[in-house]
């Protein structure tokens, strides 16, 4: 068990401020102002983001796209293990298989796994084996293989992930660059048989494909993600490594990284496939992991926060960020109730219009649906078209299966978001302690 950091007292005090006070003035506007007037601001961000982010799309020209190096140098590749009983076999392989001209070792860190994982390690040979005697977590397990290796690069892997063989000749290449500290990949499910797994399939086409790849354009990448980063070892003397107990170390490292003037690349050519939830109980717990930790992180580098040496991170993303996610709660809910009252007036207005004879000859031009309507149906347009450039830029096939997907996406998920970040909100600020566990199982 590795107990989460808790905020202090004031962080404490800032967080739910913040929250109180954005919700009161949602909610507050929601009745002053007319629903028109709050629907028109609401897909006008919703307009300005699409806008930006499809002109960042259409001017990123190469970036993102495999980068071959120029040179072989060594690297270490770090698997840290707990209670993996059932994927690191076959993750241990795939990374045996990557294609590499350099030196290049394996080293898995056995956090004290109690299911088995240990003697599965054992038969596996070409690897090197670190083990703890005690669970001390993962950011304690990849800290201690770092300190203990000597190669110019060091490659993260999560021990149910799988990279595929060309990942090092693909992605390496940006580190030509000297400002580029880490470089991550495209992110996929293993699996995408069921609905959970098909709508997780999306969001990390969306989230680790555009999303990343666009942000890292513009040097506003601010995450290394567990399943596939590669950092120079040089970095660590630099900037330290990671947190001990934090829910999200790798967010933690990669605001760190942001702090001290330095680039995280996503190459969405190179392609690394993880083990994703498959229960909406596992699902829950992965995101709560991630809302709390991106709550306590944002939290913690506030410093980055208008900050004018990356004013694309510092004056736009992490602002619009951090809002999103405290706003989140009270938009969701008033604008559910907005949907729910104008549906039903679009059906009354049409049901009584039947009465009146509508039953013979149907004119819809007579009819006058309430004006939030059309806003609702441009929002999930534009929600719809940042979908499509995700399938695009990521060469996926997008077809009429993935409709049914779609609109569970965006009618209903939200929801389940939001009830993660709002007792997410509860949990960091009563300060709830957290576990390295697994949620694919």
């Amino acid at each position: 068990m590795v107990d989460a950091l808790i905020l202090s007292g004031k962080e404490k005090a800032l967080l739910f401020f913040l929250l109180a006070l954005f919700t009161f003035l949602v909610l507050l506007a929601s009745f002053l102002l007319s629903s028109i007037v709050l629907l028109v601001v609401f897909n006008g961000v919703f307009l300005f983001i699409l806008l930006f982010y499809l002109l960042l799309y259409l001017n990123k020209g190469s970036h993102g796209v495999s980068n071959p190096p120029k040179s072989f140098p060594s690297v270490s590749i770090i698997i840290p293990m707990y209670n993996s009983k059932g994927t690191i076999r076959a993750c241990v392989e795939s990374v045996k298989r990557i294609k590499w001209l350099g030196k290049l070792e394996i080293i898995v860190v056995d956090d004290c796994s109690s299911d088995g994982s240990s003697e599965i390690l054992k038969k596996i040979r070409g690897i090197r084996v670190i083990t703890h005697e005690k669970n001390l977590g993962k950011a304690v397990a990849l800290n201690n293989a770092f300190k203990r290796v000597s190669s110019k690069f060091v490659v993260c892997i999560d021990s149910d992930s799988y990279p595929e063989r060309d990942i090092l000749l693909k992605t390496m290449g940006y580190f030509e660059d000297k400002s580029v500290a880490a470089v991550t990949c495209l992110v996929l499910p293993d699996k995408r048989n069921s609905l959970i797994q098909k709508i997780q399939h999306i969001e990390y086409l969306a989230g680790f494909g555009l999303n990343n790849t666009l942000l890292s354009s513009i040097s506003s990448s601010y995450v290394v993600p567990g399943p596939y980063t590669i950092i120079k070892r040089s970095v660590f003397e630099k900037v330290g490594y990671f947190q001990q107990g934090n829910l999200a170390e790798d967010m933690e490292f990669g605001l760190r990284l942001k702090k001290h003037g330095l680039k995280i690349i996503n190459c969405f050519d190179a392609v690394v496939y993880t083990d994703i939830p498959i229960t909406w109980s596992g699902l829950f717990r992965q995101r709560d992991r991630w809302s709390r930790g991106g709550i306590f992180n944002f939290i913690k580098y506030k410093e980055l926060f208008f900050n004018r040496k990356n004013p694309d991170f510092g004056f736009f993303v992490m602002p619009f960020l951090f809002a999103t996610q405290i706003l989140t709660v009270a938009i969701i809910i008033r604008t559910l109730c907005f949907l729910l009252f104008d549906l039903f007036t679009t059906f009354k207005i049409i049901f009584e219009y039947l009465l009146l004879g509508g039953f013979f000859y149907f004119d819809l031009s007579r009819i006058v649906f309430p004006s939030s309507i059309y806003f609702f149906a441009v929002t999930y347009l534009i929600v719809l078209i940042y979908f499509a450039l995700a399938f695009r830029l990521t060469k996926q096939k997008l077809g009429f299966r993935e409709l049914p997907i779609f609109l569970i996406l965006i009618f209903i998920y939200p929801y389940f978001i939001t009830l993660i970040y709002s007792q997410g909100y509860f949990k960091e600020m009563i300060g709830v302690g957290g576990e390295w566990l697994r949620v694919s199982t």
